[in-house]
């Protein structure tokens, strides 16, 4: 047949611009006749990101430097992803489909801002590998839906072709492209190329055979630029020379799978399907007739791994993962293994983007994971895909492959499951149509298949037992308290916790420093000998207590921590990375104590009152009066002019490597209220902004952990810079529960201060001792100052999503459950879901915030109140609350009653001479800690403040009061737990910005809850103790006392995997000091 060329009209110079799109198809010859192939696609590159322009929702400087799922890529996470191809020491590679970013036709970007940096790290990647098997250029490229402008426009009958020639000519500038691949590129987007003696490839343009071109075809265009009769000759061609042939393309000729998922059933074609029935059976009938010599089909667009088994097709097909995480997916590829002689597939193996996206590591192997017998046969993928419907194993392993290394858009139907599988088994619409069918026959009526009659097999079967959390951080047995020393390493990469431990049992003592280690703040690792700090000194035989590591002014890891002679002497040492560090392999496993130690004593703290009462260094930084020294502090109890109160002290040293030299400095700040009089593990900080800095101090008397808020100044008396608390937002708490002995601390490759802390057994000592361990760490929190709050907001890293595993139920924004006032909807069932491991956000909307504006005063029985029900059983008899309610308040004091003394509070002061319980209660509403307060008169006279309230005992001399503002409560009164029963809460203030939706984030880990209200505005950790197990795991909304106030609620559920993961070996190491020390600064990225 005569070879037809028509050009098309990709657009013209005024119609945005033209690009094109990407599969990396990476050839590397092995010593074993076999040749290493890596497939990368749908890049997405975002020259604008981080600015008002980027596509997605990284729209400002604060966007994560590497990229976060809703965004296209950035140049950084293509430099990170071009290292670690590279190191696959490609010979040949394939791109296949969307270089540019979505959204091209609404910015100022022409093709070269995108194909230019592209082509420099594409280049890299080509010249990586110079074996001689293979020609150059060592690349094939293929044209996407985005590469052209606007999306899916390519006008066939175009003549001029600016777009595509500017593409073509930066690809050719980069030996991406010789001078005969790109004049036959640029005429309708297809060409071919021969890799080696012994192969050629395809480079299919599949846009022009798609529903979405447009302008549209005639239904009288069979062969649109006359691409099916140019296969037929090239693949005649390719069987003359001896060679086998690969197919590549983009749009892939198979069912649009989550259109047809989202929309709840099947449709027409035209509806379901990307390609025109036409094309697809023309396309299918030649590589059916040529299966002998095509060995395999490759494509990208719909950023999911699939494999397809299609015996109509003859030949397997391979759906590439993206590299972009716009839509929620990690950025992944493939890396493959064929035979030399005969190109047929022998493995497959992904790789992928750990959460933060800097590091990469090895994924399944998709055959291993799959059981798929022989990946080149296509009756072998048939029917492996087939056993999926059955195997959960099977299926979960594919959903993993899926979304990139995690389960991270799981199916929570039947619908989802068998659409997902038959899509895989058969390309055309008829056939996967067949055989939904045969699955689900209700699927005929065209109902929507939802999780409420989901029959989809339990991929979650709990493993656990006793209680035990798995994804938030602990050592397997005995007892942990404090976090210590949070490092990320800039040598490796690794992300390095430590914490307070006894090796010897649940119960506190003999404490050491337990450590393990994180390339990505998600999968941890725990190292064959965990204890990094021990207590083998004279001078720390007590315990090696809570501390600090960071940098030395020579960039070497230094660590100070509270180390005991005694229980009643506290003293600090220092010590220093490990000789077998500095020599081998760097772990920072072992620390070696310093022949100095102790370098304080009680002797260095004029007024010291107690030798038990100096303790808990900060972080180490640069004193402003004098750049040639550097300061620390320390919580200590001082007896000063005013009295014993709780400070925070500051020593000063000269030596760089913070090792000896220290001299007290002065006082950073002074607080005269706390019952203590001692504060515990402070940590002074800014968060960039101006002048402000926080003061994050520990209380042993509420057993919480407060912010206090001010600016770092002079003191114009002695010069010496102090903490000036702004009294008109001090304090407030970072979490209404038992988080406690938190640590902040400073990752410099991700430019952001987060915080960990620790949550205790709520157990006696016998129940531990049962347990066998005790104490988990708090998930880790990023931190924010919202200046309309007025407050800093603690709230789950972005990485932790990448503990997601399933997706158990969706309720969208836009199709919002609409709550009956005192009837609970139930989300999940108590026991279908049987993990106790989950994530759930719930956004509640309110027709009006009137019921919580203060000006109307209710009783327990009457206060309105919406929230979650968790862990609830199935006749919801018994359950745990988290919820916004209004408190039980009066508008007058209380004669005659003062809170009893379970609690403590938090501040006491003298009362006023005049107006004394109104000037009480007025500062327990000024104070953003205080819930509840007592005035009272007996000599000497006094106001105390409560942050929580409880019960009020009869006294002719006290009056008492509640703040009557909205509070974030945990009821466990209902909940069966065999622990403490008494609620947590704390205030919650209608908000000042988009007051009328509240979002509730609770992350349910077995035995640990942690509630995130509104983006981590106002947080709540909680214990549970359930016997119930299993029976304990529903979850329902609800709403009741709300009036005429309408409230709806949209709502998502995760199941969640284990924090813990095994040890990948040194390539992850390599990979990240590659990425980040070579790559990035070659091409200027950092």
């Amino acid at each position: 047949m005569t070879r037809q060329y028509r050009r098309h009209a990709g657009g013209t110079a005024s119609a945005a611009v033209l690009a094109l799109a990407i599969v990396i198809f990476t050839l590397c010859v092995a010593a074993t006749a076999t040749v290493k192939v890596s497939f990368v696609s749908d890049e997405h590159y975002d020259p604008a990101y981080g600015t008002p322009k980027a596509y997605g929702t990284c729209t400002t400087l604060s966007a994560p430097p590497f990229g976060r799922r809703g965004c296209d890529a950035p140049d950084t996470l293509l430099a990170v992803a071009t290292s670690d191809v590279m190191m696959q020491r490609p010979a040949y590679t394939f791109f296949g489909g969307d270089w540019q970013r979505h959204d091209m036709s609404s910015t100022s970007l022409t093709t070269t801002d995108v194909f230019t940096p592209m082509s420099q790290y594409f280049e890299r990647i080509s010249l990586s590998n110079e074996d001689t098997a293979f020609n150059k250029p060592r690349v094939t490229t293929v044209l996407g839906n985005n590469d052209v402008i606007p999306d899916y426009f390519f006008d066939i009958s175009d003549s001029s072709q600016a777009t595509m020639k500017a593409q073509v000519g930066v690809l050719k500038n980069y030996t991406l492209l010789n001078t005969t691949q790109g004049m036959v590129m640029s005429r309708c987007g297809f060409y071919s190329g021969v890799a080696s003696a012994k192969l050629r490839v395809l480079a299919l343009h599949t846009l022009v055979w798609a529903y979405k071109l447009w302008p549209a075809l005639a239904d009288t265009e069979t062969d649109p630029c006359g691409q099916l009769a140019w296969m037929v000759e090239e693949i005649n061609a390719a069987r003359t020379a001896g060679q086998k042939v690969i197919i590549t393309g983009h749009i892939p000729p198979l069912p649009n799978v989550f259109k047809v998922i989202k929309h709840g059933g099947v449709g027409p074609v035209e509806k379901d399907m990307y390609w025109k029935p036409m094309y697809q059976s023309a396309y299918t009938s030649i590589v059916f007739n040529n299966k002998d010599i095509i060995t395999l089909q490759l494509f990208g667009h719909t950023h999911r791994f699939a494999i397809v088994g299609d015996e109509e097709m003859g030949v397997p097909l391979i759906v590439m993962n993206a590299i972009t995480p716009l839509y929620g997916n990690r950025p992944a590829y493939l890396v493959a293994d064929f035979d030399t002689a005969t190109w047929r597939l022998k493995t497959l193996t992904q790789r992928h983007a750990n959460t933060d996206f800097i590091q990469w590591s090895r994924g399944l192997e998709v055959a291993a994971a799959l059981g798929i017998t022989d990946l080149s046969d296509v009756s072998s993928v048939h029917a492996a895909v087939a056993g999926m419907f059955t195997d959960d194993a099977l299926f979960e392993n594919y959903m993993t492959l899926r979304t990139g290394g995690a389960i991270d858009d799981p199916c929570t139907t039947t619908l989802c499951r068998v659409y997902t599988i038959c899509a895989m088994l058969y390309a055309s619409h008829d056939n996967v149509n067949s055989c939904v069918l045969s699955q689900i026959p209700s699927s005929s009526s065209s109902s929507d298949l939802s999780s409420s009659n989901d029959n989809t097999p339990n991929l979650d079967a709990s493993t656990h037992i006793n209680a035990q959390p798995q994804y938030h951080i602990r050592p397997p047995r005995h007892w942990v308290n404090d976090p210590n020393g949070p490092y990320r390493d800039p040598v490796t990469g690794r992300i390095h916790l430590y914490m307070q431990y006894n090796p010897n049992g649940p119960l506190s003592a003999d404490i050491e420093w337990y450590h393990i280690t994180s390339q990505d703040y998600v999968k941890w690792r725990r190292p064959e000998s965990p204890v990094a700090v021990r207590t083998n000194n004279w001078y720390d035989k007590r315990g090696a207590y809570s501390g600090t590591m960071m940098d030395n002014n020579n960039n070497e890891p230094v660590m100070v921590y509270t180390c005991a002679v005694s229980k009643k002497i506290q003293r600090q040492c220092i010590a220093t990375i490990s000789s077998r560090d500095l020599t081998g392999k760097r772990t920072l496993d072992a620390f070696e104590q310093r022949p100095l130690n102790p370098i304080l004593t009680e002797n260095n703290v004029p007024g010291l009152v107690g030798l038990d009462n100096f303790r808990d260094p900060t972080e180490w930084w640069r004193d402003p009066a004098n750049s040639s020294q550097w300061l620390i502090a320390f919580a200590a109890r001082i007896q000063d002019t005013e009295g014993d109160n709780a400070h925070v002290v500051v020593f000063s040293t000269a030596d760089p490597t913070f090792q000896s030299d220290y001299n007290f400095s002065h006082s950073l700040y002074i607080y005269k209220y706390d019952n203590d009089k001692m504060f515990e593990r402070p940590d002074f900080f800014s968060l960039g902004q101006g002048g402000e800095h926080y003061l994050k101090v520990s209380t042993m008397a509420s057993l919480r952990d407060y912010i206090i808020y001010g600016s770092y100044q002079a003191d114009p008396v002695t010069g010496k810079y102090v903490f000036l608390e702004d009294l008109s937002r001090t304090f407030t708490f970072i979490d209404y529960g038992p988080f406690y002995a938190s640590k902040t601390f400073y990752d410099p490759l991700l430019n952001r201060r987060m915080i960990w802390g620790w949550t205790k057994e709520e157990l006696s000592n016998e129940q531990m001792t049962t347990q066998g361990w005790s104490g988990v760490q708090n998930l880790l929190r990023a931190m924010e100052y919202d200046s309309a709050e007025k407050k800093l907001k603690t709230y789950p890293i972005p990485e932790l999503e990448g503990l997601r595993r399933r997706r158990l139920y969706s309720q969208p924004g836009t199709n919002p459950l609409v709550l009956a006032d005192g009837r609970p909807q139930t989300l999940i069932m108590a026991g279908t879901n049987a993990t106790r491991q989950h994530e759930i956000i719930v956004t509640f909307t309110l027709s009006s915030m009137a019921l919580f504006d203060g000006t109307l005063y209710y009783t327990e029985r009457t206060a309105p109140e919406f929230g979650v029900m968790i862990r609830a059983n199935a006749n919801l008899s018994q359950y745990t609350t988290v919820s916004v309610r209004m408190p039980a308040a009066t508008r007058l004091p209380l004669l005659n009653r003062a809170q009893d003394s379970m609690w403590a509070p938090i501040k006491v002061y003298p009362g006023a001479r005049r107006n004394a319980a109104r000037n009480c209660s007025a500062e327990c509403a000024r104070v953003r800690t205080c819930v509840s307060w007592t005035y009272t008169s007996a000599p000497p006279s006094r106001c105390a403040l409560y942050w929580k309230t409880s019960r009020r005992e009869y006294d002719t001399t006290s009056q008492s009061g509640t703040v009557n503002i909205p509070l974030l409560h945990m009821g466990r009164t209902h909940s069966g737990s065999i622990g403490t029963t008494q609620s947590l809460l704390g205030r919650a203030p209608v908000k000042q910005t988009n007051p009328n939706v509240v979002q509730l984030r609770i992350f349910v880990d077995d035995s640990i809850i942690e509630v995130f209200k509104d983006g981590g505005l106002e947080t709540v950790t909680g214990r549970l103790y359930l016997p119930g197990g299993a029976s304990q795991t529903g979850i329902a909304v609800y709403a009741k006392n709300m009036g005429t106030v309408t409230i709806t609620a949209s709502a998502e559920v995760f199941s969640m995997n284990s924090a813990f993961a095994t040890d990948s070996g040194p390539a992850s190491d390599r990979a990240y000091t590659n990425s980040r020390y070579n790559l990035l600064s070659v091409l200027g990225v950092v």
